[in-house]
């Protein structure tokens, strides 16, 4: 394995592990306060951070930039976390919450056969529904008949979430040849226009409160370092050398991360069937990643 191989796997690795990270933050910070509460003070750490950091070059940037960002900051974060927090806040369990945010693949493969360069081949969809078919193995076997008294929209919340990911994935995907302002800079501009719509939900909701409780405290921290600054930048520098079906694959391994994970830190039991379920993704995931679409060159 080369270097630049091994680079792109840990990269990968990064993404699976920040990205699940989010559900061990959660689960630590919002049983000390309310979702929206915990998600301010996480992105007001975040914009304060990346603000100082970058200094006076927020001085240089443009209308259009922010245009730009804001629009993927809606829907990579604030639509995103909103939907799976309030969906969990109010009784979906988040491995269920997992499992239907899991059809953003196909969402994204879905989304993607109008463009050449994105368009998966029958080897990929079968990879995404074997993989898909892994996932609902393993939240199957992990919580069995749990969630039923749970509202239906409540369920919807994560399918919302799915969708306002795989937008932002494909807008950015087709915008960063031409738009290119690093990686720093944009990922600033989302938080900062996210704690925006976090200061109004949590003043609507009047849940503002100091946290005060370590748990929650912990929380804030986790999810500013695991699960913004290394979720979301891995995210974009994935997109740049990988197509945005191949990225958004990397999902189905979120939830059985997350059971481990959560296994390990929290003693929750894993039943075989979640090992068969991880088995059954890996599977899926070497057919996506093995198996390339013939794109015909023009003549």
């Amino acid at each position: 394995m080369n270097r630049s191989s091994l680079g792109l796997l840990l990269l990968q690795a990064a993404f699976v592990l920040s990205w699940s990270s989010g559900y061990i933050g959660a689960k630590l910070g919002t049983q000390g306060g309310g979702a929206f509460n915990l998600l301010f003070w996480r992105f007001l750490l975040v914009s304060v951070c990346l603000g100082l950091f970058l200094n006076v070059r927020l001085l240089k940037v443009s209308w259009a930039q922010i245009r730009h960002h804001a629009v993927i900051g809606f829907l990579s974060q604030f639509l995103y976390l909103s939907c799976l927090y309030i969906a969990i806040q109010n009784g979906l369990p988040p491995g269920i919450a997992a499992i239907i945010a899991a059809l953003q693949p196909l969402m994204t493969a879905a989304l993607s056969m109008g463009n050449v360069a994105e368009r998966s081949g029958g080897w990929q969809w079968a990879g995404l529904m074997i993989s898909f078919a892994g996932v609902s193995i393993v939240i199957a076997g992990q919580y069995g008949n749990s969630g039923q008294g749970v509202g239906l929209v409540m369920y919807l919340l994560p399918l919302a979430a799915a969708l306002g990911l795989t937008l932002a994935t494909l807008y950015e995907r087709r915008s960063v040849k031409t738009q290119d302002s690093g990686l720093v800079l944009p990922l600033f501009i989302q938080s900062l226009l996210t704690l925006i719509g976090f200061t109004g939900a949590v003043l609507y909701t009047d849940t503002l409160s100091i946290p005060t409780e370590p748990d929650v405290l912990i929380s804030i921290v986790w999810l500013t370092v695991f699960s913004t600054f290394i979720a979301y930048l891995s995210l974009w520098m994935l997109l740049r050398v990988m197509t945005a079906t191949h990225v958004a694959a990397l999902v189905y391994l979120e939830p059985p991360v997350t059971l481990v994970w959560a296994a390990w830190m929290f003693g929750d039991v894993i039943y075989p069937s979640t090992y068969v379920g991880i088995a059954v993704v890996l599977a899926g995931l070497l057919l996506v990643r093995l198996k390339r679409p013939t794109v015909a060159c023009a003549s």
